[in-house]
Parts: C-alpha cells; structure tokens; sequence
C-alpha cells in the first residue's frame, strides 16, 4: 500500500510492505495549499510516478487533505475515539478509479470550558505509537509548530490540548526585538537547560520571554545561545502548564523530539521517543488493516 501525509507545506509518501514497513519514501515541498487549482490527484501521481504495482492500488492519506481546502473535506471525529472510530470515518477521493483513495478524518476535542481544540494527522500519529510502544494508556506529546497533548486510556484518545509553541518560536525569532540580537543557532543544552529552569519561576511567561533579551544585554548569554534559551523557556513552560501522566511517548523529529523528551526528564518524567514517520507509516497501516478485516 501507500501511506501518505499530507500537510499544509509538504507532502509525503511512503511505499509499504505488506507488513507495514516502509519499502521507499519520497517528500516535496507541496502542501495541500501549494496545488495549482486543487488538482491533487496530479500530485499523487507525481510523487508515486512508478509506484504501480498490484500493491500500489490502496492509498491512504492523513493531515490537512481532509479539511476544507483539502482533496475532500472528512468531518472531524469526537472523543473519546479508537482506532476503530477512525477507520470507520474515512472518505474516499475521487479518482479515475485506478486507485482506491481513502482519506483519515481528523479529531475535536473540548476543554473543561467547552472550547473546541482540532488536530488532523496527528491521531494517526498517536495510534502508529501506541502499535509501537505496544502500550494502550499513556500521555503522548507531539512537538510542532502546533505542539500536541494527548491522553490515551485502554487505547483510546480521550481528548488533547494544542499549544502554539513552535509557531510562537518563529514569531518571536523572527519578527520580534528578540531575532534582532540572535546568532545563527548553535545547540547549547546547558542554555535550554536554563530556560526550562527559568519557566519555573514566578512572574509568568511574557516576563520570561523579555528575559531573553536581558540576558544578553547583560552578556548572561551570549547570541547563539539565546535560541535554545528561548526554547527551553517555550517548552518549559509548554510542560508545565500539562497534566502529563506517566507513561510518557513522543512522537516527532529526532532532534525537537530529544528536546522534548530532555524538558520531560527535567521534571522527572522519562519519555520513549518515537519517530515521526514510522508512526505515520504504522497508524496508516493500522486504519488499511482494519477496514481490510471488516470489509464484506
């Protein structure tokens, strides 16, 4: 089969075995926003140019090609949701019927105040970990630019929280005083360290974010080590805000998700982390699977 993510920046396909491990992958800078006149089935077949065997006919996607600018809009599913729940939600896209495309719904969630919070690919996500860990309750963290919580009871996603963190990061490195004083970004654990120390403190998060600044004039730290300063206070302060139980998974890129799993230790939390794309590959197998079981 074919598992695909789809965001709002970048597509990426993975070709599978029939055991779900990923046999080839390909990635482009062409998020759902980036094709010309919605013709998404161009896309797909460009970046599956000669993957065409038998195998190849079954394609699953996840991410924002099921929200409204997508290739079909796939309503959200509530918590609590099971696997079963998602599989049971998918749509089709049309095609030329040369190969069956199924496309992941994302989740909704409600804070304790009825606020609604959303979250697409990530839950396939979720689920591709949980089949990894092989554990069915557990807090899974998923770093981004949209930072995900989610808290997982007897293989169910009970509900999430989004924080804004990665995209705040950018805003403020790049459009605030803040960016004027930083140097290109040289990894310094000891300063993220300090940062996750400094979200502990009184006074609140704006108040830290100015510290960053202060530090420097004060030359407490110097220009490359104000980036993962600001990080750790972000995250820090990400961590703290959450109702984290053990056990602890985190799924995203090697280097943000060592990050993340690095803040959990900090408060002594041990996390297992597990990479973003093998989580996609095994939670897009996983909703194949079970519509295959189910299938008349």
């Amino acid at each position: 089969m074919i598992a695909i993510d789809w965001g709002t920046t970048h597509l990426r396909a993975y070709r599978l075995d029939d055991a779900g491990a990923i046999v080839s992958r390909r990635s482009q800078p062409k998020g759902i926003m980036a094709i010309s006149g919605g013709d998404f089935a161009a896309a797909l077949d460009e970046i599956t140019r000669d993957w065409h065997d038998a195998a190849d006919r079954e394609v699953v996607m996840s991410g924002m090609i099921g929200n409204r600018q997508g290739w079909v809009e796939v309503p959200y599913v509530s918590c609590p949701a099971a696997l079963r729940d998602l599989a049971d939600a998918v749509r089709a896209a049309p095609t030329d019927g040369a190969r069956d495309v199924l496309i992941c719904p994302g989740l909704v969630s409600r804070d304790a105040d009825g606020v609604p919070d959303v979250m697409r690919g990530e839950e396939v996500q979720i689920f591709g970990a949980l089949s990894i860990s092989t554990t069915t309750t557990a807090t899974v963290l998923l770093p981004g630019t949209h930072s995900k919580h989610a808290a997982v009871t007897n293989g169910s996603i009970t509900g999430f929280v989004t924080h804004m963190t990665g995209e705040v990061f950018a805003l403020l490195s790049d459009h605030s005083i803040l960016g004027r004083l930083m140097a290109p970004r040289r990894v310094d654990l000891g300063s993220f360290d300090a940062g996750l120390d400094r979200a502990r403190h009184r006074n609140g998060l704006l108040h830290h974010i100015f510290g960053v600044r202060t530090r420097m004039l004060m030359n407490e730290l110097d220009a490359a080590s104000l980036p993962d300063y600001l990080s750790g206070i972000l995250i820090g302060h990400e961590i703290a805000s959450a109702a984290i139980s053990p056990p602890a998974i985190v799924v995203g890129e090697p280097d943000l998700g060592a990050l993340y799993r690095r803040a959990l230790d900090h408060i002594g939390i041990g996390a297992e982390l597990i990479e973003s794309d093998a989580a996609t590959t095994r939670g897009l197998h996983a909703v194949a699977e079970l519509r295959r079981k189910t299938r008349p």
